[in-house]
């Protein structure tokens, strides 16, 4: 029996929705650019849904990239997520939003891959990831840090061919190669920088669905600037899920 996967990514500069037929994309709405996500996901799920030619009440599953991330962007996409979820009673699988920026790579097997967001300051939420026959692995969890942390991280892993995913100014990308001299790195370009939500089915191979939507939440990995001013104002209150508590 086919199954229908909507896929969603706002995580960051660009957007990805993707309708997706048993694996294989049926329709795919792409932005590179900055815009409101907020404002564009609706209609690029109801345009992905018209090329794919089948209503939302079709899908059997959802997957969403639930950051780390944009702290709106990551929160977007969620939200959405279950929304639908809840109204159309169907699954929905997490993936990270910086293993979805390694699938344009994912033909160099046994590379070391570190997909990278942007976070500003120098620092950037960080994967580490090597795709082996076909299934992702991960070799470090996702991470906040700032890029000298990132290049002792690879420096500690043997493998000599690099690649790193996402969208990296030209400034970071020489200093990448500078610290990096006894390695051979690569970077995405173009289209390669873009998360590929028809692809997400590859993601979520022997992975069960989020199990308590009521409690599903991004991942955010850092506390926003406001949220530790408000942690500072509150010094007895509880950090966790700081978004629900304001």
């Amino acid at each position: 029996m086919l199954l229908l996967t909507l896929a969603l990514d706002t995580s960051a500069i660009p957007l990805s929705v993707a309708v997706i037929n048993d694996g294989q994309p049926l329709a795919t709405i792409q932005t590179s650019r900055q815009k409101n996500h907020s404002v564009t996901l609706m209609p690029a799920i109801a345009e992905a849904l018209k090329l794919a030619q089948v209503t939302i009440e079709a899908i059997d599953q959802l997957i969403v990239a639930a950051g780390p991330g944009s702290y709106t962007g990551v929160r977007i996409a969620v939200t959405t997520a279950k929304t639908l979820a809840w109204t159309l009673n169907k699954p929905v699988y997490a993936v990270s939003s910086l293993a979805a920026l390694t699938l344009p790579w994912r033909q160099n097997e046994g590379a070391l891959i570190i997909p990278l967001i942007d976070a500003r300051r120098n620092h950037f939420f960080a994967g580490c990831y090597q795709w082996q026959a076909g299934q992702l692995h991960q070799i470090a969890s996702d991470a906040y840090l700032d890029r000298t942390e990132i290049v002792d991280q690879i420096k500690q892993n043997a493998t000599k061919q690099i690649f790193f995913g996402g969208q990296i100014t030209v400034e970071q990308q020489t200093f990448f190669t500078e610290q990096l001299s006894e390695k051979t790195c690569h970077f995405a370009s173009g289209s390669e920088t873009l998360p590929l939500a028809g692809e997400f089915s590859q993601l979520i191979i022997n992975q069960e669905p989020v199990a308590d939507l009521d409690h599903f939440v991004p991942t955010y990995l850092r506390k926003t600037e406001a949220e530790v001013n408000w942690l500072a104002q509150h010094p007895h209150e509880e950090s966790d899920h700081y978004v629900e508590q304001v």
